[in-house]
């Protein structure tokens, strides 16, 4: 099985099994509660969205791209704006009225949200519009790639998702639907940060050929070093280990 695919797999196992287990829950044995705010649902939300944010940072950074160094700086920004939506999904998703803080709640539910938010994406917009003939061939190249469509299929239970949140759609269980949507647009949003780095990678490389030659000895190389790392560890005595 194709290494690539496995955690893609996993992940939809995992976001299948917690819109199972929520579903009947809620809907088979009334346990409301668990999509009310400061819930399981939420905090699960939250915990995907740190996720996505993490991963994209870590692929921010000129250095994570000298494979394509012509283009590093436009796909370093992109790591970042990648990151910089996380965190802003994050403080959306954060429910701290009850916490009964001030300064807290006027920034993360106040009119200090707006002013972080200008902050936050104000300077990376106009970075990104600096590169904007880049972007434009980066989405021509990269449209049908895995995160194009990850990041669509997020955007679209999002929306989903705020036709509920707005009560556009009011039936039974309309809140839980909001939340259970929203939590599977976090996943496909994961989903997407994980295919972003392999998929810009070739959505700039004049040879894709190389550059999926490249990115798979990358990848073993990677590999390669965590499995060596482990018996080190293992091999390392406890006495040694105590002295330090």
């Amino acid at each position: 099985m194709n290494a690539s695919l496995t955690p893609r797999y996993l992940i939809f196992f995992i976001m299948l099994v917690l819109t199972s287990a929520f579903s009947i829950k809620v809907i088979q044995y009334d346990q409301a509660y668990l999509y009310g705010e400061n819930q399981l649902m939420e905090h699960i939300q939250i915990l995907i969205l740190l996720i996505v944010g993490i991963v994209f940072w870590l692929n921010s950074g000129i250095k994570n791209w000298s494979m394509v160094k012509s283009s590093s700086k436009s796909l370093s920004l992109l790591a970042y704006l990648g990151a910089a939506l996380s965190f802003s999904f994050i403080l959306r998703e954060m429910s701290i009225k009850q916490s009964h803080i001030d300064w807290l709640i006027f920034f993360v539910d106040g009119q200090g949200f707006k002013i972080i938010m200008a902050m936050v994406w104000l300077p990376l917009l106009y970075k990104a519009y600096q590169h904007k003939k880049e972007y434009i061939h980066i989405v021509k190249t990269a449209f049908l790639s895995p995160t194009s469509i990850f990041f669509a299929i997020a955007a679209s239970l999002l929306l989903a998702g705020a036709l509920f949140d707005k009560e556009i759609i009011v039936v039974e269980y309309f809140r839980f639907y909001e939340e259970v949507l929203e939590m599977n647009g976090y996943g496909f949003m994961l989903l997407a940060a994980m295919s972003f780095r392999r998929d810009m990678v070739l959505a700039v490389c004049h040879c894709q050929k190389q550059a999926l030659q490249d990115l798979t000895a990358e990848a073993l190389s990677a590999k390669s070093q965590g499995q060596s790392a482990m018996p080190r560890m293992m091999a390392t005595p406890i006495s040694e280990t105590a002295s330090k």
